[in-house]
């Protein structure tokens, strides 16, 4: 009887043990998926629509620009010795080409801007979920050889993107 309860108490030291181990000096670890999560974040979609409509914005001038731009070269077609026309012509094609090269890096910095608003946003939010959740790493995941390989079971990407869209919206 006592070699009975010598072995039970012996397993549960060393199940104790284990669980100890598995505890305290195994990292809890887990990845996410960085563009899934950055195109799952509700704010990558509000500031997508900021975007669009600003974008859409210069286009329209810019279109309005190359319609004055188009009949300025009709009237230039009709009187080609006519300096006025011409003068008035290359002025504004230089103007249209500034304008227009002038609208296509402002929409490059806006995107840079909001990406980079996002990123930081969705970067303090994941360091929230990795701090209530007791992870010692959460790894990124762009396809780009940063992590070249991790097993499923370990994303959390889609517990990440409920979890950022509640603090954004101030549900958490």
């Amino acid at each position: 009887m006592k070699r009975i309860g010598l072995f039970i108490l012996c397993m549960c030291l060393a199940a104790g043990s284990v669980i100890i181990y598995h505890f305290c000096f195994v990292p809890r670890l887990a990845y996410i998926d960085i563009p899934k999560v950055f195109n799952g974040f509700n704010m990558k979609s509000e500031m997508q629509k900021k975007f669009d409509r600003t974008e859409n914005m210069r286009k329209s001038i810019i279109d309005s620009l190359s319609m004055e731009l188009q009949v300025l070269s009709n009237r230039v077609k009709a009187h080609p010795k006519d300096p006025d026309v011409v003068n008035e012509f290359d002025r504004k094609r230089q103007y249209f080409f500034t304008m227009k090269n002038r609208a296509e890096e402002d929409n490059a910095a806006l995107s840079a801007q909001y990406d980079k608003q996002i990123l930081e946003q969705m970067s303090a939010y994941i360091m929230e979920y990795g701090k209530g959740k007791n992870y010692d790493f959460i790894y990124g995941s762009s396809g780009n050889g940063v992590l070249m390989f991790a097993n499923e079971q370990y994303n959390i990407s889609d517990d990440i993107i409920l979890f950022i869209n509640d603090k954004y919206n101030g549900i958490k």
